[in-house]
């Protein structure tokens, strides 16, 4: 599709997370680099012209579309700023974030177009001529490559742990001027703004991780001591969210956060390809299991078979004294 476009819908401002841009536009140029189009950016909320600005670096052009309507996320409006620009562009694909707005927006555009969507996507794959998009299937047992018949392409990208390359391209920002739906037929009533905790796993250089295997509650402390004596921060598999100890934001796997790492220390977790999803592409992986047969050894660059009481307390000992020994010098 030589000379296509490829629009990606960026979040940024209140009431939005920009926790799937850096992916979305890593994507976006792969694609528009193929065809030999462009990156385009969309923005819409309020307050965001300084992300506006920032996205220039990363983009050909960047659209946005400022205005209190917008703010929090309305998806009627939202559509028509994307159809105003898809007008204006036409482009081949469209790129979204599978974020609350991604996942609410990408099957309004389709369904407007008559196209399909893929979603939850994680890369892509091209092959000649053929775009396929990468996604977890079976809660993620099965990797899928996806086919879109019809242009433009629509794909929501799962928000992760990367990071966006050093700025490469001068693009401008251009006002976007959308007129507001008509009839807002869906509209929002509240907006419940996430606990703020202070902690951001997927930024982390170090993550230490409990799951099941921990026990008790209790035991918790030395996923969290291990984590304090590294100098990282301590998250969670599934299950401890599951039984009410700890919010999604600790928590590492396909349903709750993707990181990135360089060390990840697996403490009492089995492996479960969910959990694996969020955590396979950290730098070094050190797992510790008392069974050895645990998935998690197959992803760990070293393991340690035994009792999580036993060993964990000696770790942490020897990691607080190497680091007070090389403090000292």
């Amino acid at each position: 599709m030589s000379g296509a476009d490829v629009v990606v819908v960026c979040e940024a401002g209140r009431g939005q997370t920009e926790s799937a841009n850096a992916r979305l536009i890593a994507a976006g140029a792969e694609l528009s680099g193929r065809w030999g189009g462009r990156l385009v950016c969309l923005l819409a909320g309020q307050g965001i012209a300084a992300k506006a600005t920032e996205l220039c670096g990363y983009a050909d052009a960047v659209y946005l579309a400022e205005a209190s309507l917008y703010e929090p996320y309305a998806p009627l409006a939202h559509l028509k700023a994307v159809q105003k620009l898809m007008d204006d562009v036409q482009p081949g694909a469209v790129l979204l974030g599978h974020t609350y707005i991604g996942m609410d927006l990408a099957p309004r555009l389709a369904a407007k177009l008559g196209v399909g969507v893929a979603g939850n996507c994680f890369g892509l794959s091209m092959e000649g001529d053929a775009v396929y998009f990468l996604r977890p299937m079976y809660r993620g047992r099965v990797q899928a490559k996806v086919a879109l018949e019809t242009r433009p392409y629509i794909a929501t990208f799962q928000p992760g742990a990367s990071e966006l390359a050093p700025p490469d391209r001068t693009g401008k920002v251009t006002r976007l001027d959308a007129a507001p739906a008509e009839g807002q037929k869906v509209r929002p009533l509240r907006t419940i703004e996430p606990e703020l905790t202070g902690i951001d796993i997927t930024k982390a250089e170090i993550v230490v991780s409990g799951g099941r295997g921990i026990g008790t509650k209790d035991n918790y402390a030395l996923v969290s001591d291990l984590a304090e004596a590294l100098g990282g921060v301590a998250a969670c598999s599934r299950p401890l969210v599951d039984m009410g100890w700890f919010g999604t934001h600790r928590q590492v796997g396909q349903s709750g956060n993707t990181v990135k790492p360089r060390l990840y220390v697996a403490c009492g977790i089995s492996g479960a390809i969910e959990h694996l999803h969020g955590m396979k592409e950290s730098g070094i992986i050190v797992a510790i299991n008392q069974d050895p047969g645990a998935p998690i050894f197959k992803v760990a660059h070293f393991g340690m078979v035994g009792d999580l009481n036993e060993i964990m307390p000696e770790l942490i000992a020897e990691v607080r004294a190497a680091r007070s020994s090389s403090d000292t010098k």
